[in-house]
């Protein structure tokens, strides 16, 4: 996980998998405010749900797991907030 200085917003919101690793980290990174992080997971959400309708078109690629992880990670900050 990124932090400090070297962290870059628009990247983590254009790939936060990448970014990140895995969605509660972005619930726990020290930099970000809860509209950021939200609009982290809410991105990584559509990047989730994309892979998921191709991998559901046999397309492959789909992780229905991760779609799971990002929005337990999306109501636990809706919790925290």
């Amino acid at each position: 996980m990124t932090t400090g200085k070297s962290f870059d917003y628009q990247q983590a919101l254009g790939d936060p998998c990448r970014i990140f690793g895995e969605p509660g980290n972005v619930l726990s990174h020290p930099d970000l405010d809860a509209t950021q992080k939200r609009e982290i997971l809410e991105s990584w959400w559509q990047d989730a749900v994309r892979l998921s309708e191709s991998e559901g078109e046999n397309m492959g690629g789909g992780e229905e797991p991760m779609l799971k992880r990002v929005n337990d990670a999306l109501l636990e900050l809706e919790r925290q907030t």
